[in-house]
C-alpha cells in the first residue's frame, strides 16, 4: 500500500515526548521550516537522485539534501560560452540497458550511440619524463592490437566465472583467490598483460592500475563494459546534445524544485534513535529539519564523511566505515591547451611493468567535440591540494608542446585556462584484500535497513550509473519500499 502524501503532521511530532532528549531542539524550528517526509535523502548524485525519483514516482515523499548547487554529482558537463555547446566530461557515456532508456524517457531527455571520433590519432608518451610522442616497443604486450583483442576475450571468459558481481558486492564464502590478487598478478597469472593499456584508460581514479586489486578492476569493468566498447556486445549511449546534466535539472523540477531538494546545503546533525530520522540542516535560507521514517544515505561512506555530516554512528558502523581507503581524482577541461586537435594523449612508461605510467598524473588528454577545449584526467592514490594538480596539469602540457615542437607547428598562441576542474574524492574506496576475504562486504550489506537507514552510491554497487540504477530497481527500493 503506498503512503499518503504527508504521513503525520508536524505538529504532532513536536508534540512528541520521545524527542525530548535529542540533541535537535525540534521546537527551535518554526512550522514552515520543517519537512516532514517518508524518506529523507542525503546526496543528490546519480544513486540519490535516481532513487528519490523511483520513490517519488511509486507515490512516497522525499527530501533531497545536496551540498552542491545543482543535482548531478560527478556528472560534469561544461557549456561553452561561445557555441553553447554541452560537453559532457564527467560521465561521457551510459551501458545501452532497459533501466537507462526508461530514466531517460520518462524526463523526455534522447540519448543516442556513443562513437569515437575516426579523426584522433591516440599517441603516447611519458608525461612525467620528456613528454616526446613514441611508439609502444614490441615488448610492450598492448603494442599488439590482435593480442589486445584476444585479451579482452579472455578477460570476459575470467570475469564470467563471477556472475555473482553483477549485482552490488554479493560475495562467497571463501572469496575466490584470483579477486584478491592486485590486477597486475593476475594479468600475468591468465597472460592478458595485452589488457593493461585499455584499462589504465578504462579505469579512471584507481590510483595504480597494478597495484589495485582485481575485484575492484572487476567491478569498475564488468563483461557488460568490454562487449559495449569492444564492439561485442550493444555499444554504449550518450546524451544527444544536452549534455547529461539536463537530465538531472528536469529531476529537480520533478521532485519539486526547492521543497523537496535543499541545494547548497549543509547537514548538520542526523539523529535516528526516535520513532523517527531528524536531519537538521543549514542552508542559504536559514535552518531547516527534515522529519522522515527512513534515511538513505547516498554519499560516499568514509567515515570522515559520515562525522561531517553529524550522522550519529553506532560502533557497527564506525568499525566498518572507518575501514575504506580512497583514491583521488580530477576531470578538468581545458581551453587553449596548445596540443593538436587530431591527437589523443596518453601517459606511458615503457620502462614501467607493462608499460604503465606510475601515478600521480595525468592518465590521458584527448581533444573534446568542442573547438579549441581539451578534455583530461588526473588521478592519485594519495591526497594532493587542488594547485598541485592545477600545477601539475599546466607543465605536463607544457612539457608536451615544447618536446613535441607544438608551438612552431601553429598551436593557439593563447595560455592554456583550466575552464572546467572537479575534485571528486574521496573517490573509490576500497579495503585491503584481508578484509575482503574476511567477509568485510558481508557486513557492509548487512547494514542495510538498520537503524532506520539505507545505503546507496558507487561503493555498493560500481562506478557507473548504468549498474546503480539497476542494482537500486532490482535491490535496494524494493527492500526500501517494504520499510516504509
Amino acid at each position: 500500500m503506498l503512503p499518503t502524501k504527508q504521513f503525520l503532521s508536524a505538529a504532532l511530532l513536536l508534540l512528541s515526548p520521545s524527542f525530548g532528549a535529542a540533541t535537535i531542539d525540534i521546537g527551535s524550528y518554526l512550522s514552515n521550516t520543517i519537512l516532514v517526509r517518508d524518506v529523507a535523502i542525503i546526496g543528490g548524485g546519480s544513486s540519490g537522485t535516481y532513487a528519490a525519483v523511483q520513490l517519488k514516482r511509486s507515490g512516497y515523499s522525499v527530501a533531497v539534501v545536496e551540498k552542491a548547487g545543482r543535482l548531478g554529482g560527478h556528472v560534469d558537463t561544461y557549456q561553452d560560452p561561445a557555441t553553447g555547446a554541452a560537453l559532457d566530461y564527467g560521465v561521457v557515456a551510459l551501458l545501452n540497458t532497459s533501466v537507462v532508456r526508461d530514466y531517460f524517457s520518462f524526463f523526455n531527455e534522447g540519448l543516442t550511440t556513443f562513437t569515437t571520433d575516426p579523426s584522433i590519432t591516440g599517441v603516447y608518451a611519458n608525461f612525467k619524463k620528456d613528454g616526446k610522442i613514441a611508439a609502444p616497443p614490441a615488448t610492450v604486450p598492448w603494442a599488439d592490437p590482435a593480442a589486445v583483442f584476444a585479451s579482452l576475450l579472455g578477460y570476459g571468459a575470467q570475469i564470467s566465472q563471477y556472475p555473482f558481481l553483477v549485482d552490488g558486492y554479493n560475495l562467497p564464502n571463501p572469496v575466490p583467490e584470483d579477486l584478491l590478487l592486485p590486477f597486475g598478478e593476475f594479468l600475468s597469472k591468465h597472460n592478458l598483460g595485452a589488457l593493461a593499456g585499455t584499462f589504465f584508460n578504462l579505469v579512471s581514479g584507481v590510483g595504480n592500475l597494478l597495484a589495485t586489486t582485481t575485484l575492484y578492476v572487476f567491478k569498475y569493468v564488468p563483461k557488460t563494459t568490454i562487449d559495449a566498447f569492444s564492439g561485442l556486445g550493444t555499444p554504449p549511449l550518450t546524451s544527444t546534445g544536452n549534455g547529461f546534466q539536463a537530465l538531472y535539472n528536469k529531476a529537480f523540477a520533478y521532485l519539486g524544485s526547492g521543497a523537496n531538494v535543499i541545494l547548497n546545503a549543509k547537514v548538520r546533525v542526523i539523529e535516528r534513535d526516535g520513532p523517527r530520522v531528524l536531519v537538521a540542516v543549514t542552508t542559504p535560507s536559514g535552518p531547516k529539519l527534515i522529519i522522515a521514517k527512513e534515511l538513505l544515505v547516498a554519499v560516499q561512506p568514509k567515515l570522515s564523511v559520515l562525522q561531517e555530516i553529524g550522522l550519529d554512528l553506532t560502533r557497527e558502523e564506525r568499525g566498518i566505515f572507518g575501514q575504506f581507503n580512497n583514491s583521488y581524482y580530477w576531470d578538468i577541461v581545458i581551453k587553449n591547451s596548445g596540443l593538436p586537435a587530431d591527437l589523443s594523449f596518453t601517459n606511458a612508461d615503457f620502462d614501467a611493468p607493462l608499460g604503465i605510467a606510475p601515478l600521480p598524473g595525468i592518465q590521458n588528454i584527448s581533444p573534446a567535440r568542442v573547438k579549441d577545449l581539451t578534455l583530461t584526467y588526473y588521478t592519485s592514490p594519495s591526497s594532493k591540494t587542488d594547485a598541485e594538480v592545477k600545477a601539475d596539469v599546466l607543465a605536463t602540457l607544457a612539457r608536451l608542446r615544447t618536446a613535441n615542437n607544438f608551438t612552431a607547428a601553429g598551436a593557439s598562441p593563447a595560455a592554456p585556462e583550466l575552464v572546467g576542474f572537479n575534485n571528486h574524492q574521496p573517490f573509490w574506496l576500497t579495503v585491503p584484500p584481508a578484509a575482503i576475504a574476511s567477509g568485510f562486504y558481508g557486513q557492509l550489506n548487512g547494514l542495510q535497513g538498520k537503524k532506520k537507514t539505507w545505503w546507496t552510491g558507487a561503493t555498493f554497487v560500481a562506478h557507473d550509473s548504468s549498474a546503480i540504477w539497476a542494482w537500486s530497481e532490482a535491490s535496494l527500493l524494493p527492500k526500501l519500499k517494504a520499510a516504509l
